[in-house]
């Protein structure tokens, strides 16, 4: 019996007996594993940078956001790829079904606590900022995320994500982790959203020739 017969009967059994593993949080590795084909399917994906992120510890990952829905699934899968650590990307909908739904795929609500507690037992991490209709333009960084973040000591990195929604090529540029403390007052708090979305921003803003912008 192959390896990948193996696979899918162990994944079966699970599902029939009911010992497959879903954490506190919602992951379903299981599940995850089973889509991921499927993702590769209906993305390209280029993950520039992706590999030095460390392979343990909180990671706290900002990115861009466009109008779509295809950014999440990207960070993901790109990030997933690169380091063969789950993204734990914020933003579900907390209603049924679609939330719990998402949330066996590894995703979490966009809330300070939540995100926060990822942080501290370790996890990576996904925020978007707030969306823009303009593929080269950073949004607003969402500070209460940040805010949560900052305590546990993860380390922030600004991600530029680039592709055209109906298209399959999509890139994620992973830039330097943002410089910050463990503060949490206002002034620190304001400080580090702005660095971080100017860290975004000048990702996006090195994708800089005009046939670039138009494709990516």
């Amino acid at each position: 019996m192959s390896m990948r017969e193996l696979t899918n009967d162990s994944f079966l059994r699970r599902r029939f007996d009911g010992t497959y593993v879903v954490d506190e949080w919602g992951l379903d590795r299981d599940i995850v594993r089973a889509v991921s084909p499927l993702l590769s399917l209906r993305w390209h994906i280029d993950a520039v940078g992706a590999d030095v992120l460390p392979r343990r510890g909180p990671v706290l990952l900002v990115a861009n956001r466009r109008l779509g829905w295809s950014e999440p699934f990207v960070l993901s899968r790109g990030v997933g790829l690169a380091t063969g650590r789950h993204v734990r990307v914020a933003g579900v909908p907390d209603v049924a079904p679609l939330g719990p739904a998402l949330r066996r795929l590894g995703g979490v609500l966009a809330r300070p606590d939540e995100v926060a507690g990822l942080l501290r037992a370790g996890h990576v991490v996904g925020v978007f900022l707030d969306r823009s209709r303009r593929r080269d333009h950073a949004g607003t960084v969402p500070a209460d995320l940040l805010a949560a973040a900052a305590p546990v000591g993860a380390d922030i990195v600004p991600v530029a994500v680039t592709g055209c929604e109906l298209g399959r090529g999509w890139r994620l540029i992973v830039g330097p982790a943002i410089e910050h403390t463990t503060r949490r007052d206002p002034l620190s708090v304001l400080e580090l959203c702005e660095r971080t979305r100017a860290g975004v921003q000048s990702l996006l803003d090195g994708v800089s020739t005009p046939f670039l912008k138009r494709i990516l």
